[in-house]
């Protein structure tokens, strides 16, 4: 029998990891601490919430309807500037007394600062035009001494109405009972220049402090560029509404 041979396999040397150049280490460093500085601001972003924006809720939907002169306005005549919309009946008394010294109220204050009618437009649209003739609009307008430039009074076919208040829109309102009243929903919406609706007041929210916020917070953001634009967007994505 010959003698067994044990055959050693040769020694592996072990490689050594390359290293990395000094220029390759500080642009990982680099990433690493912008990464990290992100990761903060973001979340600081998140928490702190330092500019405030108004969602963006939808686009108006597209109408036409005829206001106090008999004359059409519609959805694209409001475009270019923030437009407050308010649907109610001129014969509704004191169950809407409140909105109406809201909305005066808030035509005062723009009258004051010069952006009524140029940037800012009301507009009431009556849901009962069996009663709310053009005549009875323009005596509605006269008594809360409303400019037409300025504070709009239109109504339509019942129809078109129900589709755009009480379809698109969501707001509630009923027919009238044996006295001509109509329960509805106290509802005021804000319409920004592009057409974007940012604010839906249900009646506990109409005081005209909130509505002077507002318009601040849509002229601020549009009015935005460059950078500033970038963190606008970015609180849409952190939900950064008021409260």
């Amino acid at each position: 029998m010959r003698p067994l041979k044990l055959v050693l396999a040769p020694e592996r040397i072990p490689h050594s990891a390359p290293r990395l150049s000094h220029s390759t280490r500080i642009t990982m460093y680099s990433l690493a601490a912008l990464g990290l500085a992100l990761l903060i601001l973001t979340f600081w972003f998140a928490v702190a919430r330092p500019v405030k924006v108004l969602p963006r809720i939808a686009p108006l939907p597209a109408f036409t309807l005829e206001d106090q002169y008999g004359l059409p306005i519609n959805s694209n005549d409001l475009l270019g500037r923030t437009v407050f919309i308010n649907f109610t009946y001129t014969r509704c008394g004191e169950d809407c007394a409140a909105q109406r010294e809201q909305l005066v109220a808030l035509r005062e204050h723009l009258r004051a600062e010069g952006s009524l009618g140029s940037e800012v437009l009301l507009l009431t649209i009556s849901f009962d035009p069996e009663r709310d003739t053009r005549e009875a609009l323009q005596t509605y307008a006269a008594q809360l001494a409303a400019d037409r430039r300025s504070w709009r009074f239109a109504t339509g076919d019942p129809p078109e109405l129900k589709v755009l208040i009480g379809g698109e829109l969501g707001f509630y309102y009923g027919q009238p009972d044996t006295n001509g009243m109509i329960k509805h929903d106290q509802r005021v919406i804000l319409v920004d220049s592009n057409g974007m609706i940012r604010a839906r007041y249900a009646a506990e929210r109409l005081h005209v402090r909130t509505f002077l916020r507002d318009i601040n917070l849509v002229r601020q953001e549009l009015g935005s560029s460059g950078l500033m634009r970038q963190v606008y967007e970015a609180s849409h994505l952190f939900l950064c509404y008021p409260d």
